[in-house]
């Protein structure tokens, strides 16, 4: 079994300070959507983004996690049970997604059901597909695993060979895989200091759903191969 982790995922609700500005508000007059129940997007919140003081080149930038989510839970080893997918956010929201899971394709959908998640106004399908836990830090959220190695994926880390490498892990009983959620910067020194292994899968530095594409087709070509 192994695990996919999207950690300090950058999917949060607009700050409580900040659903009374014009940002907000023009959201609301849009969509028809509460800015207690909007996910911050540098898209059509890009002032309130700005003035976060604590890592805003990490936040407001939902389509990241879409993306890397839609690329790896429609694929066959996700549907199949072998690759179990988790989500962290940055303010410690653990989501578990369910492998009968099938995800919104459209952004504005996928962040109306991240909203549910967040702020607890889960339905009853909701509840099904969909294990969510708060105030969850990274070594918890991995002590809550069956896993026997941490291999964290970041520019940071050692030039691997991903296809060696999966190969590698296949001999462990279970594996989880860390992949950021943000669009820039680095995992922060708590999954740094936890992780076995730092590795880098290309020179340059590659989207996040590049990262669970190829690693989601890895692990569904070793494990389809392993005795």
């Amino acid at each position: 079994m192994d695990y996919l982790i999207i950690e300090e995922a950058s999917l949060e609700i607009v700050p409580l300070e900040s659903r009374r500005g014009p940002e907000a508000v023009s959201v609301r007059e849009r969509f028809g959507v509460s800015p207690s129940m909007q996910i911050l997007d540098s898209n059509f919140h890009p002032k309130i983004v700005g003035r976060l003081e604590e890592d805003a080149h990490k936040r407001g930038r939902p389509d990241v996690v879409h993306f890397a989510l839609l690329d790896a839970t429609s694929t066959p080893v996700f549907e199949s049970g072998n690759l179990r997918v988790v989500v962290r956010t940055r303010d410690g929201h653990s989501i578990k997604v369910n492998s009968k899971t099938r995800l919104p394709r459209t952004l504005q959908r996928f962040c109306g059901v991240i909203a549910k998640l967040l702020t607890g106004k889960l339905g009853v399908e909701e509840r099904s597909l969909f294990e969510v836990k708060e105030n969850v830090s990274f070594s918890e959220l991995i002590g809550s695993l069956p896993v026997d190695k941490i291999v964290s994926l970041t520019s940071l880390g050692t030039m691997s060979d991903l296809r060696t490498l999966t190969v590698g892990q296949l001999v462990e009983r279970s594996t989880a895989w860390v992949v950021g959620g943000f669009p820039h910067g680095h995992f922060n020194d708590e999954v740094i200091e936890m992780s076995d292994n730092l590795v880098s899968i290309a020179r340059l530095g590659l989207p996040a759903h590049v990262v669970t594409a190829r690693l989601a087709y890895e692990i569904e070509r070793n494990r389809s191969s392993a005795p």
